[in-house]
């Protein structure tokens, strides 16, 4: 029973986070996004990190010193600092702290004074003076802090968790599958009690806009005083239900102030006090429940006596309470059969298929997504610098990372290279692996740091460009490159050997290489990087591997296809054929000499959605000519000639353009190498970062975890 959310801007965190971060409420409410860390990633904080995700919380990272650059379930990132994480995620408005008790202290004042407004201190245990400097810095920061020893808190209108309690709640439904932000707020000192009467009071049909657990040592950093008045300032809570227990004094002094601040207390309140015949002296599970003896405080009695001097409906059990919070409101915000259909979905969900995750590419039907903007939407606006940047950061990059990228890849392209030269009629991707395995430079490139595999494999495309320059007898158009130069000019003289740049031209050979960068982690080039990285293989050495695995087999179907349409239109020249016609005679000589016609079908598109966005470029660059034309009408003879419908593939039309701007057929392969160096490398940092190591992969059971999709910028 899959639940939609409410716009974060009218929920309950929302509210709590203006409180302390007007400026980051703002935000939350233009972009419809809470965003939340994890602190702490032992194996509760790490069982967790991925339950809140699940529930449908905004992990956007999590923070473990000595682990930063990796990813925990596969789609969330570590770093080693908060300061860190804050830098690439500059809005995050929530954690929880799952630290030991001993370094607990350093890890929550760093996420305080770091400015996040809502932290969940989940630790328990944590030393008093240690707990002291904690407090003095959350009330100095005004930050609402909750624990230690919370179990979180719960939103479920806007679906989001920050901690660990369980989803046996519900929020407001006004008609099935429709959403609403009101309902009662349910703050608690217990986190069991907690469990329990929110799944009581869902069983009556009141639902919950907010469940806070504030924790049981015997200091916290918010009590009820702090969090009461702050949940009935918010419009859309309708009731606050308390859950406190023997011990301490909290609950004493919410009944002093709301005598002396009613103002603060415009909502009904109902309160559940545990403990009732608990005997003096003795501990109850939690360091601050314990009544002590001889005292007329800390007693189920002297809260029961002070809250109910207040004007505060006091019960004792959870009958009780779903009687009196009934009475008060008259209402209920759901139909609880609704409520019995989501907990049965739960209790009945057949365990997850084998899978894993990645965040790269998601390959469908006439459709290929990268980070969640489509390829050929890509093709032609995006350099292939900006592309490499979307396939391993998942973002497009800003114009300063792009000036990095910029200079790393020139960087790469200018420097020295292995000599290196094809062994007469050796492979392209041969020489070229071994270029990348020679290659010291390549070696020693730094890739540490968040942006560091993002630079690496930019100076790795430098790197690629060199060796093409060297193979393809082009490298005296490099000598005059200058520093200002973009990298699309690198590569438009590294294909054409042309110095002097035709930005159409450049456009559209650039464009071929990104139609190529990746498709997913099936083909063979993926999956021989990725059981190279598997093992912790050098970067140079995974990715050789895969550029090894692109043979005429995987791969060479451009330069071959680009063959066939000079083919094609030499025959229609000589015999002044239509040039399907000449397709089609080829076609069958093709056919009666066991000939296979590369750049035709595809094992999942019927339509390659790279197609027409290489077509339309070409038409712009005045590159279409008549190879393009023998391209459009291949499928057609085909078909008439095998009575087989292959829809012309992304390398048959590379294949068509290379021919018809005039250049070795060699080409075709060559960008479709460069290109997917991209690609691979994108799969090696994946790898390394978010899996075990020496797994043994199942490449069928990938599962697209990264962003839906959306449209290019």
């Amino acid at each position: 029973m899959v639940m939609e959310r409410i716009q974060a801007g009218e929920g309950l965190l929302c509210h709590l986070i203006g409180q302390v971060r007007p400026d980051l409420a703002r935000h939350i409410k233009e972009t419809g996004e809470i965003e939340t860390i994890v602190i702490g990633l032992g194996a509760q904080g790490t069982r967790h990190a991925g339950l809140m995700q699940e529930f449908g919380t905004l992990v956007k990272a999590a923070v473990a010193p000595g682990r930063g650059g990796t990813r925990v379930h596969e789609t969330i990132p570590v770093y080693d600092t908060v300061a860190e994480c804050l830098e690439e995620h500059p809005h995050i408005a929530a954690a929880s702290v799952w630290r030991h008790y001993a370094t607990a202290k350093e890890a929550t004042i760093e996420a305080i004074e770091a400015g996040i407004p809502f932290i969940a201190l989940i630790t328990e245990g944590i030393p008093l003076r240690d707990m002291r400097d904690i407090i003095v810095a959350a009330r100095k920061n005004r930050t609402i802090l909750i624990g230690g020893n919370s179990p979180g808190a719960i939103f479920p209108p806007e679906r989001v968790k920050i901690g660990m309690l369980p989803d046996v709640f519900y929020p407001e439904e006004p008609s099935p599958g429709r959403l609403g932000p009101k309902g009662v707020t349910i703050i608690s000192r217990s986190g069991a009690i907690l469990y329990h009467l929110s799944d009581a009071l869902a069983s009556a049909g009141i639902a919950q806009n907010g469940v806070i657990g504030i924790g049981g040592d015997a200091a916290i950093g918010s009590t009820f005083v702090d969090l009461v008045p702050l949940a009935m300032s918010h419009p859309h809570t309708d009731l606050v239900v308390i859950a406190g227990e023997i011990g301490g004094i909290q609950e004493e002094r919410l009944a002093e102030d709301i005598l002396e601040h009613k103002e603060r207390y415009p909502k009904p309140l109902v309160a559940l006090i545990s403990g009732a015949h608990a005997p003096a002296g003795k501990t109850m599970g939690h360091a601050g429940a314990i009544v002590a003896p001889g005292q007329a405080y800390g007693t189920f009695h002297s809260k029961k006596e002070a809250l109910e001097r207040a004007g505060v409906t006091v019960v004792n059990s959870q009958y009780d309470l779903i009687e009196a919070v009934k009475g008060k409101l008259k209402r209920r915000y759901f139909d609880t059969g609704r409520y019995y259909e989501k907990m049965r979905t739960i209790w009945e969900a057949k365990p997850k298929p084998p899978s894993w995750g990645t965040l790269i590419t998601k390959i469908e039907p006439n459709n290929i997504l990268i980070s969640g903007y489509p390829l050929q939407q890509l093709i032609g606006r995006k350099s292939l610098l900006e592309v490499a940047h979307l396939l391993l950061r998942g973002e497009l990059p800003s114009a300063k990372a792009l000036e990095e990228l910029e200079a790393a890849a020139l960087e790469g392209i200018k420097a020295p290279g292995p000599a290196i030269r094809r062994l007469g009629e050796e492979d392209l991707s041969k020489a070229l692996a071994r270029a990348l395995l020679l290659d010291e430079h390549l070696a020693s490139f730094p890739q540490e740091g968040a942006r560091g595999p993002a630079l690496k494999t930019a100076f790795a495309l430098g790197r690629v460009g060199r060796y093409l320059s060297a193979i393809l007898g082009t490298a005296p158009a490099l000598e005059g490159l200058s520093n200002e130069a973009s990298f699309t000019e690198a590569i438009y003289r590294t294909i054409t050997g042309e110095m002097r740049l035709d930005p159409e031209r450049a456009r559209l050979i650039e464009a071929m290489a990104v139609a190529s960068v990746d498709h997913g982690v099936t083909p063979p080039s993926a999956q021989a990087t990725l059981i190279l990285a598997s093992t912790r293989a050098a970067y140079e050495v995974a990715v050789a591997a895969g550029v090894g695995a692109i043979t005429d087999v995987h791969g060479g179907a451009g330069a071959k296809a680009a063959q066939f349409f000079k083919e094609c239109v030499a025959r229609s020249r000589r015999d002044g054929l239509e040039l399907e016609e000449a397709a089609k005679g080829l076609i069958a000589e093709y056919i009666k000499a066991g000939r296979r016609i590369e750049g035709l079908g595809h094992r999942i598109h019927t339509q390659d959605p790279r197609r027409d966005a290489l077509w339309r470029l070409a038409a712009a660059a005045g590159v279409a000519g008549e190879n393009v034309a023998a391209s459009k009408v291949v499928t057609r003879a085909f078909r008439q000639v095998r009575g087989l419908d292959l829809p012309i593939n992304v390398d048959g039309v590379i294949g068509a353009i290379v021919a018809d701007l005039g250049l070795d057929p060699l080409i075709a392969k060559a960008l479709f190498i460069w290109g997917r160096v991209a690609g691979l490398s994108a799969h090696y940092f994946e790898e390394v970062a978010s899996q075990p190591e020496m797994r043994r992969i199942n490449f069928e059971q990938a599962v697209y975890k990264g962003p839906p999709e959306r449209k290019v910028p």
